[in-house]
């Protein structure tokens, strides 16, 4: 699998993204009370959203990251700017106002997902509407609906066009499973919450057993057959929470956030009556200071156990008493294996 070490690209935006942006509406609306487009305009209310702005750019640094962190933020933001959008005295501020929440829309259809985004963008189309309607500034219906229509037009493409790119970038192709950097992120994220929560974390290391003989006498296309198949036997309602990813040519890792070792023993049994195919699994359960790197390792040295196992005709081992489940029972002949799931097996 390469280096290890390095970290799964971040697909989404980054918590320091949602600060930036923050602080950037903090420094636009400060600008606002300090420079008022009308003597009219309420400077304090400016003045408080500008701090309001800034706490939350902060507060998305400091504050435990969970996945309400940032859309919260963003929510309050939106909140703030619709209230700034009711004190407007001017059309122009209006107009300036509006932009800066189809901005906020915009970021929001970038940076979460579907469901998430669809929330944040009625939101921001609710704060332009009731901020326009109370606004004591006179607008034209016309100056409403061109924002709303470039909001939703413009929110619509950017959420699109970013989550097609985004699940061709983390899907294999033929498989449907994760890529390698999508299911190593996706690893850490349920590695961290476990360690957070103290919940049980298993990973099995899996491949197709004589998966090359498949392909030298059924053919290429008889061996994608039956990645399809085996993968498809991983998902589905059967399959629980697994997250399936795809390391190599045949190689897979399963993530089992909720199950321990035994559990896992117990999920690899039934989705193996499934499927036809006949694989081969090690399995690793997730130690309070454990790393991705660790994890996967424990997990892939057991693969290897258990295929040594078939090779000789023996059934599976199983852990010693006391022994930690998906470590390999002792000491095996052969070159030592390497520490996570790899090429070429």
């Amino acid at each position: 699998m390469g280096r290890s070490e390095a970290r799964a690209p971040r697909l989404y935006a980054t918590r320091g993204h949602l600060a930036c942006a923050l602080g950037l509406m903090a420094v636009l609306v400060l600008g606002g009370g300090l420079f008022p487009l009308s003597p009219r305009s309420p400077v304090g209310l400016w003045f408080a959203a500008s701090a309001l702005l800034g706490a939350l750019a902060v507060g998305v640094l400091v504050v435990p990251a969970r996945r309400w962190t940032m859309p919260a933020a963003l929510a309050v933001g939106l909140l703030g700017a619709g209230v700034l959008l009711a004190s407007c005295q001017t059309a122009e501020g209006l107009v300036v106002l509006s932009i800066g929440v189809m901005s906020a829309a915009q970021y929001a259809a970038y940076a979460f997902r579907t469901r998430v985004a669809a929330l944040l963008v009625a939101e921001a189309i609710a704060a332009v509407t009731v901020g326009m309607v109370l606004a004591p500034a006179p607008f034209h219906a016309l100056t409403w609906l061109v924002v709303v229509i470039m909001t939703v037009a413009s929110t619509s493409l950017l959420g699109n066009v970013t989550h097609w790119l985004r699940r061709h970038a983390t899907t294999d192709d033929l498989t449907g499973a994760l890529t390698r950097a999508a299911v190593l992120e996706r690893l850490e994220t349920r590695l961290r919450e476990a360690r957070r929560t103290g919940a049980p974390l298993a990973v099995v290391s899996a491949d197709v057993d004589d998966f090359k003989a498949v392909n030298d006498t059924r053919g290429h296309l008889a061996g994608d057959d039956v990645l399809v198949e085996l993968v498809a036997s991983w998902r589905g309602p059967a399959a629980g929470r697994a997250v399936v990813g795809r390391v190599g040519g045949d190689e897979f890792v399963v993530v089992l956030p909720g199950l321990d070792a035994a559990a896992a023993r117990r999920w690899v049994a039934d989705a193996r009556t499934r499927c036809a195919t006949p694989w081969s699994a090690g399995i690793a359960d997730a130690r309070p200071d454990d790393t991705v790197r660790d994890l996967l390792a424990r997990a892939d040295v057991a693969l290897y156990g258990a295929k040594r196992d078939r090779h000789v005709g023996r059934p599976p081992a199983t852990p010693a008493p006391g022994a930690h489940p998906g470590a390999p029972p002792g000491p095996r002949p052969g070159p030592h294996p390497d520490p996570l799931p790899h090429q070429g097996r």
